[in-house]
């Protein structure tokens, strides 16, 4: 087992006897890498956040709040002058939760560089028809679970924005993203999340036709890729959706060794790239509120975290992860080597 207490291996942990439901990132997860799959889902270990998936998080928000009719005053305050500042309540929105960002995360939140960037991606989003002209903004934020039969599966998601077009039957499904590139190749064409939530509006929107729309808030002049699916893909995808479905709830920490991205060629860079580096490479140290059953209630990198929400009759415990077996013993030129 590849998780200790105090230092000291620790028991398997139980089987978790409670259904398992898919959803987009737990399929791209299995299909990448096992050993980041069993430690995110399974072990659920605590990791550092980053400044991308904090920025998201906040244009999101933003987002959310704006497509409201009550609060349209201030996307137009926002586009004509196209700034945040263009709207006191807004900006003071986005700097409360970047400070507490910062204050939480120890990440550089609230200095020029990225509040410029986070005012330029909320505007690329509220540029990009944001209203769905000639059609309605339909459940923003919308939640689905997928509960099907033949072939069985359970799969899970929201949707950022569904824009529904009556008179043409049609059904845009916009998602919000904030990474630093689009979609490409098979990435792009094969997308799982697009498929996935092409078979959902189907599902919840009978009669429409799907498209999906990415929406790249780092890409000012060209932020769009559309997406759409066959029949044939859809039905394909479902028959994936029940295998994977299998797969998740028969999970095992066998399994977890037998799909290392580090063995791929197509995913090995998602063990280090540039700065990036997976963050179940190194060991380190974290901790985990327990009740008196001794189940784990929530894990943490800071202790002070846990002791905040600490109930009675829960304690907190050190823990230590040493790392992904894959990497074992292996230099960060090793790591290296294998891009070569």
């Amino acid at each position: 087992m590849y998780v200790q207490r105090r230092n000291i291996k620790m028991e398997k942990p139980k089987k978790d006897v409670r259904e398992r439901v898919l959803s987009a990132s737990r399929l791209k997860t299995l299909e990448t890498c096992s050993w980041s799959y069993w430690c995110n889902y399974h072990l659920k270990l605590p990791q550092k956040q980053n400044e991308g998936a904090l920025r998201g998080t906040v244009c999101h928000l933003v987002f959310e709040m704006l497509v409201k009719k009550k609060h349209k005053k201030h996307y137009t305050l926002i586009t004509k002058a196209g700034v945040l500042k263009a709207s006191a309540a807004v900006h003071r929105l986005v700097m409360k939760h970047l400070i507490q960002m910062e204050k939480s995360f120890d990440l550089p939140m609230t200095n020029e560089e990225n509040t410029t960037l986070m005012n330029d991606m909320i505007i690329v989003g509220l540029g990009c028809d944001f209203f769905g002209a000639g059609g309605k903004v339909d459940k923003p934020e919308h939640e689905f679970l997928i509960d099907n039969k033949n072939p069985p599966y359970k799969i899970r998601g929201f949707i950022d924005k569904p824009i529904v077009y009556k008179k043409t039957k049609q059904i845009k499904i916009v998602d919000y993203k904030s990474s630093k590139n689009k979609f490409r190749g098979e990435e792009l064409h094969s997308n799982i999340q697009a498929m996935v939530y092409t078979l959902a509006s189907k599902k919840e929107w009978k009669g429409y036709k799907p498209t999906v729309e990415f929406q790249f808030l780092r890409f000012p002049r060209k932020p769009l890729q559309q997406l759409e699916f066959t029949e044939a893909q859809l039905n394909g995808l479902e028959y994936y959706l029940a295998h994977s479905f299998g797969v998740i709830n028969n999970f095992t920490e066998e399994t977890a060794v037998t799909n290392y991205a580090a063995d791929s060629k197509k995913n090995a860079w998602l063990c280090k790239i540039g700065k990036w580096r997976c963050p179940y490479i190194d060991p380190y140290d974290y901790f985990v509120s327990v009740n008196e059953k001794g189940e784990e209630i929530k894990s943490s990198l800071k202790k002070k975290d846990l002791q905040k929400k600490l109930k009675e009759g829960e304690k907190i415990e050190k823990r230590s992860y040493t790392g992904c077996p894959r990497h074992k013993g292996m230099s960060q030129d090793n790591i290296l080597d294998m891009f070569a």
